[in-house]
């Protein structure tokens, strides 16, 4: 089943490359998505795909998978859109 999850990551030294890592994680899932840095420094994830692959997903994301130093991590449910053809970054910078 395809759902959708919108999480956010806050924490200290998240900068391109942990937008990156995130980026291949979600491509080697096969989610859809972006993920973004937000104007308070935090992280924005929306990934769309397949529920195992989206349990794998926020659990690496949640133990900090990556080594940066996380202080704070949500991941909220929602029915897939269906919008994203694929994982990119949002360079809002």
């Amino acid at each position: 089943m395809i759902k959708r999850i919108e999480s956010g990551i806050a924490g200290k030294g998240l900068g391109y490359d942990y937008l990156s890592n995130i980026k291949g994680l979600a491509t080697k899932l096969e989610l859809r998505g972006v993920v973004f840095t937000k104007n308070d420094g935090s992280i924005k994830v929306v990934a769309e795909g397949e529920n195992e692959n989206l349990i794998k997903f926020t659990k690496k994301l949640e133990r900090n998978f990556f080594f940066s130093p996380i202080e704070n991590f949500y991941a909220i449910w929602h029915d897939s859109t269906g919008e994203f053809k694929d994982f990119s970054i949002i360079n809002n910078k």
